[in-house]
C-alpha cells in the first residue's frame, strides 16, 4: 500500500529513535552488570585484605591466651570502606560460611515489572559470587566469598534504564515531531510543483509555477515551465493546423456538394424529364421510360441526402435551429421505430457561422453514432447556449455552449469507449474550438457530451 512520505520520514525517525533506545538500554544493562561484577571482585579483595592484615590473637585474656576472631574486627569496621552498596560478604571455611555482612545502599522507589526481571536473569545481570582464599592460622581453608544482591542489581539497573528510556522516548517524539515539521516545510515547493503536473495531465499547459527558494526545486520548476510552454507551443499549432484542415474540409465539401448540385443534379433532372416523356408516349418502351423515371427518381433522393450530409442547405439559408430540426426530422423520417427529441436552451440563432457549423456537425455524429452502435429506442439531443455568444473564448465560467446527446441504447461494448472516425472527429473539432468532449455509459444507454467556448 502505497504511504505519503511525511509519515513515512515520521515514522523511520520513530523507529531510528527506538532502535537508540534498545541500544541504550543494552548498554545500561552492561554497564550495570559490569558495574557489579567490579564491585563483587573489589569487594572480596578489600575484606580478604583487611582479614589477612589483623592479628590472629590478643594477648593474656584472664590467665591465659584466649585467640580472638579477627571477623569481629572488620565487622566493626564502617562498611562503606570495604564492602560495595549492594554487596554482601561471607566468611568462613569452604562452603560453611559462619559470618555475612552486608554494604549499605539506597532503596530506589518502584519494583521491577516482572519481565524485566527474567530478562535480568536471563541476560547475566546480577554477577556470579567471587571468593578470595584468607590465610588464617585457627581457621584452614578460610575463604571470602563476595555475593551480589539480585534485588538491588536489578532494582538499581531498572532505575537506570526507566530514566534513559523516559528521556529516549521523549526524545525519540520530540525529534519524529520536529522532522515532520521540517519536512512539511520542505515539502511545500513539491506540493506545489506537483499540483502543477497535475495541471499538465489535464491538458492546462497555460500556467507557470513561481520560482522557488531551493535550488533544487527551482530546477525543477524552471524544467516543468520550459516543458508547459513547449506543450502549450504544440498544442497551439496542433489546434491551428486542425481548424484549418476543418475549413479546407468544409470548402471542398462545399464546393463539392455545388457541382454535384449542378451537373450531377440537373442531369438527373433532364433524365427523369425524359423518361417522363417516353413513359407517356404510349411506344413499346412507355414501361421502360416510367423504371428509369423511378430509378432516376431514387437516384435523386439519395443526391439529396449526401448533398444534406456535405452541405446542410438550412444551415446557410435559414441559420442553426432550422439545420438542427430538420436534422431531427430526417432522422425520424429513416428510422420511425425510434423516438427523437430536440431540445435547444439559449439564443442558438447568435452562434456564429462557424461555430454553428462545428456545432451541427457534432450533433450530426453524435446522433448518427447512437443509432449506429446503439440500438437505442430514444435518443434526445439538446443544446444549451448560455451568455453572451462571441465565437471566442471568454472568462466567464459560466458562459459556453453544451450538447448533450442521451440514447437508451445498449453500452458499447465492442471496444473502448471513444473508439472509431466518427467520434475521433467529434474530439478533433471539440479540441480545435477549445472545447471538451466526453462519452460515457449511464444508466440504461450513452451519454455524450460537448462543451464548447464562445
Amino acid at each position: 500500500m502505497m504511504r505519503g512520505l511525511l509519515p513515512q520520514l515520521v515514522l523511520r525517525v520513530l523507529a531510528a529513535g527506538f532502535l537508540t533506545v534498545l541500544i541504550a538500554a543494552g548498554w545500561v544493562l552492561w554497564d550495570t552488570a559490569s558495574a557489579a561484577r567490579h564491585d563483587v571482585r573489589t569487594t572480596s579483595t578489600r575484606v580478604a585484605d583487611a582479614i589477612a592484615a589483623r592479628p590472629d590473637f590478643i594477648g593474656l585474656a584472664f590467665g591465659g591466651v584466649a585467640p580472638t576472631p579477627v571477623f569481629r574486627d572488620w565487622q566493626e569496621f564502617p562498611a562503606w570502606t570495604l564492602i560495595a552498596p549492594g554487596i554482601c560478604v561471607e566468611f568462613g571455611a569452604r562452603d560453611q560460611p559462619v559470618h555475612r555482612r552486608c554494604g549499605p545502599y539506597l532503596a530506589a522507589e518502584g519494583t521491577p515489572p516482572g519481565w524485566f526481571i527474567w530478562l535480568a536473569h536471563h541476560v547475566g545481570l546480577v554477577p556470579a559470587p567471587i571468593a578470595t582464599p584468607v590465610r588464617m592460622r585457627y581457621v584452614s581453608d578460610a575463604r571470602v566469598t563476595a555475593i551480589a544482591d539480585p534485588g538491588v542489581i536489578i532494582t538499581r539497573a531498572w532505575a537506570r534504564t526507566g530514566d534513559l528510556m523516559r528521556v529516549a522516548v521523549g526524545m525519540a517524539f520530540g525529534g519524529a515531531l520536529l522532522t515532520g515539521l521540517l519536512i512539511v516545510r520542505l515539502l511545500a515547493p513539491f506540493r506545489a510543483i506537483l499540483r502543477g503536473i497535475e495541471r499538465l495531465q489535464r491538458g492546462d499547459f497555460a500556467t507557470r509555477l513561481p520560482p522557488l527558494r531551493v535550488a533544487e526545486f527551482d530546477r525543477l520548476n524552471s524544467a516543468l515551465n520550459d516543458t508547459a510552454a513547449t506543450l502549450q507551443e504544440a498544442q497551439e499549432a496542433r489546434t491551428e493546423l486542425t481548424r484549418r484542415l476543418f475549413t479546407v474540409q468544409e470548402s471542398e465539401r462545399r464546393a463539392l456538394a455545388r457541382e454535384l448540385h449542378d451537373e450531377f443534379g440537373q442531369c438527373l433532372t433532364a433524365t427523369r424529364a425524359l423518361a417522363a416523356a417516353i413513359s407517356q408516349s404510349g411506344e413499346s418502351t412507355a414501361q421502360d421510360g416510367a423504371r428509369i423515371a423511378e430509378i432516376s427518381g431514387q437516384m435523386m433522393d439519395s443526391l439529396r441526402a449526401e448533398l444534406s450530409r456535405l452541405r446542410p442547405p438550412d444551415l446557410d439559408d435559414l441559420g442553426l435551429r432550422p439545420a438542427l430540426e430538420r436534422l431531427v426530422a430526417d432522422w425520424r423520417n429513416r428510422v420511425p421505430s425510434v423516438r427523437f427529441v430536440l431540445e435547444l436552451a439559449g439564443d442558438v440563432g447568435a452562434v456564429p457561422d462557424e461555430l454553428a457549423l462545428s456545432l451541427y456537425r457534432i450533433a450530426q455524429e453524435c446522433v448518427t453514432n447512437a443509432i449506429r452502435h446503439g440500438a437505442p429506442r430514444n435518443v434526445t439531443l439538446r443544446i444549451d447556449v448560455t451568455g453572451k455568444v462571441t465565437g471566442k473564448v471568454t472568462d466567464n465560467a459560466t458562459s459556453g455552449i453544451t450538447l448533450t446527446a442521451t440514447d437508451d441504447g445498449s453500452p458499447r461494448h465492442d471496444g473502448p469507449i471513444g473508439d472509431g472516425y466518427g467520434l475521433l472527429g467529434i474530439r478533433e473539432r471539440v479540441d480545435a474550438l477549445g472545447g471538451s468532449f466526453e462519452l460515457a455509459a449511464v444508466e440504461g444507454g450513452m451519454r455524450a457530451i460537448a462543451r464548447l467556448p464562445h
